[in-house]
């Protein structure tokens, strides 16, 4: 058995305090989000991106359909958040997964968490489709 306290004293447990006390997102509002498991952020993205929309007097509605997340104004939005990723060479960028052009969607709504601010853009269905395209050729 391994106590907390031998843990303590483990090259692992150096390991994850130093990552987190050099976590770009540690003083951030958005910890929190950051720090919870995938499935739980999909819901608060799908949570967070409803909140704006509502509150810049847009109609949402959540969509009764597995290929997209919200319904917005009419449109079809399916809901995607990241936040920063450093990749080898230490250059930043977001990475966003399981963009699937096939399913019944109008628009793809990026989240982009930075430690002070969220960003939000969308693509319509067939930017999205030649992009993926694209990036799957390379």
């Amino acid at each position: 058995m391994l106590t907390a306290e031998d843990y303590i004293s483990t090259k692992v447990c150096k390991k994850v305090n130093e990552e987190l006390a050099n976590d770009r997102y540690k003083n951030s509002v958005f910890l929190s989000l950051k720090n919870l498991s995938s499935k739980k952020k999909g819901a608060y993205f799908e949570s967070v991106y409803q909140d704006y929309m509502e509150s810049k007097g847009c109609a949402v509605g959540k969509s009764g359909d597995t290929d997209n997340d919200r319904v917005v104004d009419g449109r079809k939005k399916e809901i995607k958040g990241s936040f920063l990723w450093d990749d080898k060479n230490g250059k930043l960028h977001f990475r966003w997964q399981q963009i699937r052009p096939n399913q019944d969607y109008d628009d793809v709504v990026f989240l982009a968490f930075f430690p002070d601010r969220l960003e939000i853009y969308e693509a319509d269905k067939e930017t999205v489709r030649r992009a993926v395209e694209r990036s799957e050729e390379h």
